[in-house]
């Protein structure tokens, strides 16, 4: 394989003070076509030999120092560079062969020279002193003859080539190594460093939560995990989309950031989580003080995109080395103190104790049993019944989920409805339900019973969901249920979170012929105007107002008001909850049309409510306690 040839820097500087060395380098380094290469063509033609041409050399010259440094300069400027100069050791008047040197070497370090002389005025030893006798300085004896000028004069050019050659790759090598480092450092970034907050993720917390261990080991002091989870932080990527969210989450970020001191140190933990290391802690007092501002500083309002958002978080706590001297454990046991924050009641904080371990398992424990349990079909719905309070007939029923564990017993709603919640399994529950109780409604109508509205609760997940719509057409189509005998209810909440795309998914739901309450009514912050504008039938009154009825003058007034409110708006009034003969009498002399509640009956299982709906009113089993009119 040939090899590609090269083309070498052929310029060469002469500096001579003299014209007749200038006409002596030109013919040796350029030489004229002439008898002597007439002679070699000759002998090429009649013997068959090929011999090289001579090398032809680029020649510019300069009779002083300060003429050559001014040629070098402005070869430079031009991109073309001298490979190599041959200069005079004596040169007067101006400067001598080695103030040249030194002079044309700051201009160009890689210049390669031959310096000239016959005798100087400088002993070897103070040109040692002067220059640096290295590879780019040769030292030719005059007289000399044209072989060693064309000798020198080709090697040092090719030398200077080669050198400049290698500084190229060298430069390139230099460059890719920078590139393949810089390369690392980006993968080593995205591996510790979270893309959307840029605060160093989980991979991260553990080595640096170990080094603060140990330092904190060494100096006798403690260190405090803070383990933040954003409160029900789903709902706004549900309700508004996930670029709004992510925005919230940089916020928050930045947020976590500014309030702590510069000593801590932020991780991003998970989608919606945050841990932080806390050095140099002196007593729990100040720890606490830090959660707090931490989380008086998250509930700040949030301005994105237009909307003006508020969030919650809970915060778990851990402190070495009193509750562990193990990185792992520590960012554990803060975890679990913040899930028993969310279990207890959002927007707080806690610090960890052993008992938490004694819930968290618990907690894991429930929630693995409502999986088995879906699994194991080991849910009920029980019926409590809805009267006409005027005539005692009963108008409807509400599904209410149970659930009976065959190892257990019956597990109240109350410890594994939250957990549900927490989990999202109350997603699968909640369809269950609505399928279960539609089944069963059909059923009663196939034996005979009389048709009733049958209601069931739908839980804020649930409503969020994007299948939520088609769940609901589907299980109509596969129970065959009317739609004019189902009711769904919704709090307060769920239907003021978004209120103008609430407003559109209640109106499809209306279309379907489905009839609409807002549960537990009085509890929220719903206004007026969107009272007016959301297509409800139906306002349930909150039972812990009726339970205070004939003991708290301003609950009655409030009850009084809902009754006149929904009248105002043409809705049919339930009260939730109805205990006691005084109850039930207020409520009938303020007109209130429906109510259920322990007074009348407790949720029963389906047999026994068909029992009750077979015989129409509740006076018989009452023995009259609601009487006709």
């Amino acid at each position: 394989m040939k090899s590609v040839p090269v083309a070498y820097n052929r310029r060469i500087l002469i500096i001579d003070d003299t014209p007749s060395i200038h006409h002596d380098f030109r013919k040796i380094l350029c030489p004229e076509p002439d008898s002597d290469q007439s002679l070699v063509d000759a002998e090429a033609a009649l013997f068959g030999t090929v011999q090289a041409r001579r090398k032809i050399f680029e020649l510019d010259f300069a009779f002083q120092g300060q003429e050559a440094l001014v040629l070098v300069e402005r070869a430079l400027g031009e991109g073309r560079p001298y490979a190599l100069a041959f200069i005079d050791m004596r040169m007067p008047p101006g400067w001598d062969g080695l103030q040249t040197i030194e002079r044309l070497w700051k201009a160009d370090p890689q210049l390669q020279v031959a310096l000239c002389t016959a005798f100087s005025d400088y002993s070897l030893e103070a040109m040692t002193e002067r220059l640096e006798f290295g590879d780019q300085l040769l030292i030719l004896k005059k007289p000399f003859d044209s072989l060693a000028i064309r000798q020198m004069a080709s090697a040092l050019t090719v030398k200077w080539q080669l050198a400049r050659d290698v500084a190229a790759k060298m430069l390139g090598l230099e460059q890719t190594i920078a590139e393949r480092v810089q390369e690392a450092l980006n993968v080593s970034q995205l591996s510790q460093y979270d893309v959307l907050t840029e605060l160093p993720n989980s991979t991260l917390l553990g080595e640096r939560l170990a080094q603060s261990i140990t330092l904190s080991r060494r100096h006798t002091s403690q260190l405090a995990v803070m383990f933040i989870g954003l409160d029900r932080f789903e709902r706004i990527n549900t309700a508004l989309g996930h670029p709004i969210g992510d925005e919230m989450l940089k916020q928050v970020a930045q947020c976590l950031v500014k309030t702590v001191r510069a000593t801590d140190t932020v991780f991003r933990y998970g989608s919606d989580q945050f841990v932080l290391i806390l050095t140099d802690i002196h007593d729990p007092q100040q720890t606490s003080a830090i959660a707090n501002k931490l989380l008086a500083a998250l509930r700040e309002p949030h301005y994105i995109a237009g909307h003006d958002l508020t969030i919650t978080a809970s915060l778990g706590i851990s402190v070495f080395p009193d509750d562990s001297e193990d990185a792992v454990e520590l960012i554990k046991k803060a975890e679990t103190a913040m899930r028993n924050v969310k279990l207890i009641g959002p927007g707080d904080f806690c610090f960890f104790a052993d008992n938490l371990n004694e819930g968290a398992r618990e907690h894991q424990s429930i929630e693995s049993g409502i999986r088995l349990g879906l699994e194991r079909d080991e849910f009920r719905l029980h019926y409590q019944p809805k009267l006409n309070l005027k005539t005692g007939k009963i108008v409807g029923a509400e599904a209410l989920i149970r659930w009976f564990k065959p190892d257990h017993g019956w597990v109240y709603p109350s410890d594994f409805i939250p957990v549900a919640e927490d989990s999202g399994l109350i997603i699968p529950l909640s369809k269950w339900v609505l399928r279960e109780a539609c089944r069963q409604s059909c059923a009663w109508q196939s034996s005979g019973l009389p048709a009733i509205r049958i209601s069931v609760n739908i839980s804020a997940t649930e409503f969020r969901q994007k299948g939520f719509l088609d769940g609901i057409r589907c299980v109509l189509e596969e129970t065959g249920m009317n739609p004019d005998q189902l009711e769904l209810e919704i709090t307060e909440g769920v239907l003021m979170h978004n209120a103008d795309a609430t407003i559109q998914v209640l109106l499809a739901i209306k279309a379907m012929g489905i009839h609409l309450a807002i549960d537990d009514f009085g509890t929220g912050y719903s206004s007026l105007s969107y009272l007016r504008r959301f297509p409800i039938d139906v306002l349930k009154i909150d039972q812990s107002f009726i339970r205070a009825l004939g003991t708290d003058s301003n609950d009655e007034a409030l009850v009084d008001a809902i009754i006149s409110l929904g009248k105002s708006l043409k809705l049919n009034i339930i009260a939730e909850g109805i205990e006691t003969q005084e109850q039930l009498d207020f409520l009938r002399a303020h007109h209130c049309e429906e109510g259920q509640g322990y007074f009348f009956s407790r949720a029963v299982e389906p047999k026994a409510f068909a029992s009750i709906l077979r015989a129409g009113t509740l006076d018989a089993v009452l023995k009259g306690s609601v009487s006709s009119s």
